[in-house]
């Protein structure tokens, strides 16, 4: 076992290989993260089978930056920018991931990187199971002062990811949250589910809610995530997945 770095879709991108791998998870980071950081929230993947790869969301990491400043009167604007752009990379990067090692894929993304998993799922996006950590399909409520000119995040807002739950064609999804968390608060999460629910199947639409946890990804939520995903693993595919 091992990380190698690989090219996809143009992209450089963190790959964990395990020695049979069973299925690709790819790893969508949030704000202010990076590909290494999000891989080292997932300690036991890499054992139980999946082929982790994460890249850097533009303007993070690597990549040309720096990324958005709560100072800019336009912060808003970057961020769902940012997500937006990092939305149609990781399709790029699944897709070539997908051709190249023949492996079911499943998806994962934290606070900002939940938001995007929940965009690709509204744009049909077909992974086999999702995991959204402390995010939201929604976005954040405009803080007082700031501005939004592109018409692309304008449309966030009018019409939310959550809001679009038909287009999700069902994929199992599992969001994970803690009560303590003042960056996306519980009750953005719990507002998401009561958005989807009447769009989803019966137990495939999920929540984990730890006691104390703030805006990190912890231990338990990263098992958790795990034994959801390998659930799904091995019951078979969802509709239309991978």
């Amino acid at each position: 076992m091992g990380t190698e770095r690989l090219e996809l879709a143009g992209l450089p991108v963190l790959a964990q290989i395990p020695p049979r791998p069973k299925a690709l998870l790819l790893a969508l980071h949030g704000l202010q993260g990076s590909k290494e950081h999000i891989l080292s929230l997932l300690p036991g993947y890499l054992e139980a089978g999946f082929l982790l790869l994460a890249s850097d969301a533009p303007r993070h990491g690597e990549r040309p930056g720096p990324p958005p400043s709560a100072k800019d009167p336009f912060y808003v604007e970057s961020v769902y920018q940012v997500a937006l752009g990092f939305a149609e990379e990781a399709l790029g990067v699944a897709e070539e991931a997908q051709r190249r090692f023949g492996l079911p894929l499943f998806l994962a993304g934290g606070s900002l990187g939940a938001f995007v998993v929940h965009l690709l799922l509204a744009q049909g996006f077909r992974p086999r199971a999702a995991l959204a950590f402390i995010g939201s399909g929604l976005p954040m409520k405009l803080p007082q002062g700031q501005r939004v000119r592109d018409p692309r995040v304008q449309a966030l807002y009018q019409h939310p990811p959550a809001l679009r739950g038909e287009a999700y064609g069902g994929i199992p999804l599992l969001h994970l949250h803690g009560t303590e968390d003042l960056i996306v608060p519980l009750a953005r999460m719990e507002e998401t589910l009561k958005a989807l629910r009447p769009h989803y199947p019966e137990g495939r639409l999920a929540r984990f809610v730890e006691e104390g946890a703030g805006h990190t990804i912890t231990p338990l939520m990263a098992r958790m995530g795990r034994a959801f995903l390998e659930g799904w693993l091995e019951g078979g595919l969802a509709p239309g997945g991978a």
